[in-house]
C-alpha cells in the first residue's frame, strides 16, 4: 500500500516569504497572510489582484481545485479507478464542462479578463514552484495547466449537486411502486403556522398540498418502461448600540477536506472585499462585505431542476414531442479509469436537458432540466458587480444576474438599509413539475421562462425590524408561482427569531450579543418527543433511568449531556420503524434522505398532536415510544456501557472530516485526514451538527463558516471555519481554527491595512522584467 512520510509532508508546502518575479503581473502586488494563514492581497488594478488570488489560492488550495476540476469535468476515475465511474457518467452526461464553456462565452470582457487574470496566476504557480501538493505524490500525476472556464466549471460542481433532483427521483419511484396515497401521506408541505422568510414575522396559512388530487392523472403507467442548511439573519439599526444594522449567519453543507470555502481579503483601487471564495474560482462570492455593504447567504431551497419521461425510438436517437419524434443529441466520450480499461459512454440530449436515468435504447428515460445546464448565463459578472456594490441596492441590482443556485441574502449597509434578498433563476411552471418525473413527450409540463429577478420574495428595511433566513419557505400561498415542494422546518429560524426579539427588546446590540446565535443549541422538536416520553411507561429498569435523565432536561443538544444521545437514539429507532413500513424496500435508496428528514418533522407534529395515521397499522403512540426508548437504552448500552448517566453525545457525535484520497490509500490516511472533534447540536438547532441517517450519529452537515458583520465599524467583525487556510496537511494553518469552531470562538476577520501588516507576514509578487 502507498502512503506518505512526515518528510514528503513537509516538502509539499510552498514558499509564501520569497519575493517573486512573475509573468502576467503589470505591477508589484502585495500578499498578506495573518497569523491564521488567511490571505490578504492588495493589488494596484484588478486584473493583477485577481492573478494574485490565483496564485494565492494555488499555493495553498492546488489539489482541491484539481480535484472539484476532475470532478466537473466527469475525469474522477482517472485518479479514483472504477469507484469513480458512475458520478463520472453524471457529469459526464450533464455537460457541466459544454455549460461552463458556454457561461463563460457570454459573461462581458470585464468578467472574462477577471477569470483569465486568475487562470494565468495559478499556471504562474504551478509552472514556478518547487513543491506541489502532496497528493500528486501519493497519485504520481502532476497538475495540467488551467483554464479560465475551469473556473466556472469548478463553482458548478460545488453547487448544482445541492439541486432537488435526487428527492425527485425518489418520488417517482414511490409513485410508480405505491401510487399517489402514499405520497400524500408523507409529503404535507409546509405546515400551518410555520415561519415564513417574507415577511419576516409572518407565519404560513396556506392549505395542505393536495397530492392524489394532483398526481392521480399521471399515475396510470406513463412510468412504465422507466429504471428509475443555512442560517443568516440581519438586524435593524434601531436596535443597535451603533444606530446601523448588523449582519451574521453561517452556512451549512458536508465538512470536505480541505474546507469548501477559503477566506480572502481582494482589495484594489475599485474595491475592498473581505469574505469567502470557492477555490478555483476569483473573486469572494459569498458570505463577504466591502466598503460599503455586508450580505450573508443560505441555500434559497428552490425547486429549479426537473425531470422529464422522456419516449424515445430508433435505438435511443429519437424521441417523441407533441405528436412528433425529434431527433435526440447523441454523442459520445471515452473515461480513462485508473487501473482499468476506459469505458466508453453514450450521451443523450433532449430539448429538456441531458439524459441521467435509464437507457433510451429501451423506449424510455428520464432527462434533467436545470437552469445552470440548460442555457449560458452571465452569472460571473454579478460576482463581479456585488464585490463594488456601494449599497444594498447596488447589491440587489448585481444579484439580478445571479442564476445556480437560487440564493438567500441577509444584507445590511454603512446607509442602515437592511433586509432579506432573493437571487436566481427559478423557471414558471406548474407544481406538478415538483413532485417528480413528469411526462416531457406531452408539452403540458414546459417551463415558461424564469420568474422576474424584481418579483422574487425579498423584505427591505421591513418593519419588524429583522430578517431571518434559515431556509424556511420563503413566501406564503399568495404567491403567483410555485418555488418548491421541500423546505427545512422552522425550529432553526424560531430560535433566531427568538433571539432578534430578545436583542429588540434590549435596543443596544452589539456584535457580542449576536454571537450567542451561532451557539444557540436548543432543539424545539426534542421538547415534544421528551414531554411524551416522559409520560409512557418504561418496559424495563434501564428505560426508567434513561427516562429519569429526559425529565430533567431542557432540549439543549450539548455535546457533554447524555440526554441529546438518548433522545436522538429513540427517535432513530422509532423513525427506522416507521420508513421501513411507508417506503419499504426504497428505505435508504438515493434521493430518501431529504424524505427522511421530512418525516421526522411529520412525526414530531403528529406526536404533538396525538395523531396515529403514520403509525404502522394498529400500533399507538404509548406502545410505539415506550418500545423504542427500550430499543434505543438496549442499543446504547451495548455501544457505551450499562450505566446512561455517563453517556455523552459527543461520543457519538463528532466530526469525521476525511480527505478524498483516504478510501484509495488508507495508509495515508493518518496524515490527510485531521482529527475528529466532538460537537454540539443537531440538524434542528441553529449551532449546526446535522447527521445521516445512513449513518448516525457522526457529523455530515457542520457550519462550514461563522460570520458576524458590523458596518458600523468593520474592524469589528469575526469569523471562524471549521478547519484552516491552508489545504496541505503539514501546514500549521491545516486545522488550526477547528477547536475554536467546536468552541464557538471566533477569530478576528482584519480588515485594516496598518493591522494587517502589524500582524502579519508580507510576500511580494513582482512582474517579470
Amino acid at each position: 500500500m502507498k502512503t506518505i512520510d512526515p518528510q514528503q509532508l513537509r516538502a509539499a508546502l510552498p514558499d509564501l516569504h520569497t519575493t517573486l518575479k512573475l509573468a502576467g503581473l503589470a505591477q508589484p502586488v502585495e500578499v498578506w497572510r495573518d497569523a491564521w494563514g488567511i490571505p490578504h492581497i492588495r493589488a494596484a488594478n484588478e486584473v493583477d489582484l485577481y492573478f494574485a488570488q490565483g496564485f494565492a489560492t494555488a499555493q495553498d488550495r492546488l489539489w482541491q481545485m484539481d480535484f472539484d476540476r476532475h470532478q466537473a469535468l466527469g475525469r474522477w476515475a482517472e485518479w479514483a479507478g472504477e469507484a469513480g465511474l458512475a458520478r463520472d457518467r453524471l457529469l459526464r452526461a450533464s455537460g457541466m464542462a459544454q455549460a461552463a464553456r458556454a457561461d463563460l462565452a457570454v459573461c462581458s470582457p470585464e468578467a472574462q479578463r477577471m477569470v483569465e487574470a486568475y487562470a494565468r496566476g495559478v499556471n504562474a504557480f504551478i509552472e514556478t514552484t518547487q513543491a506541489l501538493p502532496v497528493e500528486y505524490t501519493l497519485l504520481e500525476e502532476k497538475p495540467e495547466p488551467w483554464q479560465a472556464w475551469h473556473c466556472l466549471a469548478v463553482y458548478k460542481i460545488r453547487n448544482t449537486l445541492l439541486g432537488s433532483f435526487e428527492p425527485k427521483l425518489f418520488r417517482t419511484r414511490l409513485l410508480k411502486r405505491f401510487g399517489p396515497e402514499r405520497l400524500a401521506a408523507l409529503v404535507k408541505g409546509y405546515p400551518q403556522g410555520h415561519l415564513l422568510t417574507v415577511p419576516p414575522d409572518a407565519e404560513y396559512l396556506g392549505p395542505a398540498l393536495d397530492v392524489e388530487g394532483l398526481l392521480r392523472p399521471l399515475a396510470a403507467g406513463w412510468l412504465d418502461g422507466v429504471d428509475l442548511g443555512s442560517n443568516a439573519w440581519a438586524l435593524g439599526g434601531q436596535h443597535t448600540r451603533s444606530g446601523l444594522p448588523l449582519v451574521g449567519g453561517d452556512s451549512h453543507r458536508g465538512l470536505d477536506v480541505p474546507n469548501v470555502y477559503y477566506q480572502i481579503h481582494l482589495a484594489c483601487p475599485d474595491f475592498d472585499v473581505i469574505g469567502h471564495a470557492v477555490p478555483g474560482v476569483p473573486g469572494a462570492l459569498h458570505f463577504c462585505h466591502n466598503q460599503h455593504v455586508a450580505w450573508g447567504m443560505t441555500h434559497g431551497m428552490a425547486d429549479t431542476q426537473d425531470l422529464y419521461v422522456e419516449r424515445f425510438r430508433e435505438g435511443g436517437r429519437e424521441y417523441l414531442f407533441k405528436g412528433q419524434w425529434r431527433p435526440a443529441q447523441v454523442h459520445h466520450e471515452t473515461i480513462a479509469v485508473r487501473g482499468a480499461a476506459a469505458v466508453a459512454v453514450e450521451i443523450t440530449r433532449t430539448h429538456h436537458g441531458p439524459i441521467i436515468a435509464g437507457d433510451p435504447r429501451h423506449g424510455a428515460a428520464v432527462a434533467i432540466a436545470d437552469p445552470g445546464l440548460r442555457e449560458a448565463t452571465p452569472w460571473l459578472d454579478a460576482v463581479r458587480d456585488a464585490m463594488a456594490a456601494r449599497s444594498v441596492a447596488d447589491l440587489d441590482q448585481a444579484l439580478s444576474r445571479w442564476t445556480d443556485r437560487v440564493n438567500n441574502y441577509a444584507v445590511a449597509d454603512t446607509q442602515g438599509h437592511f433586509g432579506y434578498l432573493h437571487a436566481g433563476l427559478i423557471p414558471i411552471r406548474g407544481e406538478a413539475n415538483g413532485w417528480g418525473a413528469v411526462p416531457g413527450w406531452t408539452g403540458e409540463h414546459e417551463w415558461q421562462g424564469y420568474i422576474p429577478h424584481a418579483e422574487l420574495p425579498r423584505a427591505l428595511d421591513p418593519e419588524a425590524g429583522y430578517a431571518v433566513t434559515c431556509n424556511q419557505r420563503v413566501a406564503g400561498a399568495d404567491y403567483p408561482y410555485y418555488v418548491g415542494l421541500i423546505f427545512a422546518a422552522q425550529h432553526r429560524a424560531r430560535q433566531v427569531q427568538r433571539h432578534l426579539l430578545g436583542l429588540q427588546e434590549q435596543g443596544v446590540a452589539t456584535l457580542a450579543e449576536m454571537q450567542a446565535i451561532h451557539a444557540e443549541s436548543g432543539s424545539l422538536p426534542a421538547r415534544i418527543w421528551v414531554e411524551a416520553l416522559s409520560q409512557v411507561k418504561p418496559l424495563d429498569e434501564a428505560s426508567a433511568r434513561a427516562q429519569g435523565l429526559l425529565r430533567q432536561w431542557d432540549g439543549r443538544m450539548d455535546r457533554n449531556l447524555p440526554q441529546p444521545l438518548i433522545y436522538t437514539q429513540v427517535k432513530a429507532c422509532l423513525l427506522a420503524r416507521v420508513s421501513a413500513d411507508l417506503f419499504g424496500a426504497l428505505a435508504g435508496a438515493p434521493g430518501s434522505e431529504a424524505h427522511l428528514r421530512q418525516l421526522e418533522l411529520e412525526l414530531a407534529l403528529a406526536l404533538e398532536r396525538g395523531e396515529e395515521a403514520l403509525l404502522p397499522a394498529g400500533q399507538h403512540w404509548p406502545e410505539v415510544l415506550a418500545q423504542s426508548l427500550q430499543e434505543a437504552v438496549t442499543l446504547l448500552q451495548k455501544k457505551l456501557g450499562p450505566e446512561p448517566g455517563v453517556w455523552r453525545w459527543g461520543q457519538v457525535h463528532h466530526t469525521q472530516p476525511r480527505h478524498p484520497l483516504s478510501p484509495f490509500f488508507p495508509e495515508a490516511a493518518q496524515h490527510l485526514d485531521p482529527p475528529r472533534i466532538e460537537a454540539h447540536g443537531d440538524g434542528d438547532t441553529p449551532l449546526a451538527g446535522g447527521y445521516s441517517h445512513a449513518a448516525p450519529f457522526a457529523v455530515a452537515t457542520v457550519s462550514v463558516n461563522r460570520y458576524l458583520f458590523d458596518p458600523s465599524d468593520w474592524n469589528q467583525c469575526r469569523w471562524i471555519a471549521p478547519l484552516g487556510a491552508s489545504g496541505h496537511p503539514a501546514s500549521p494553518h491545516w486545522a488550526d481554527q477547528a477547536q475554536h469552531w467546536a468552541d464557538v470562538e471566533y477569530i478576528p476577520q482584519l480588515w485594516d491595512w496598518a493591522q494587517i501588516a502589524a500582524q502579519g507576514s508580507c510576500q511580494q509578487l513582482e512582474p517579470q522584467a
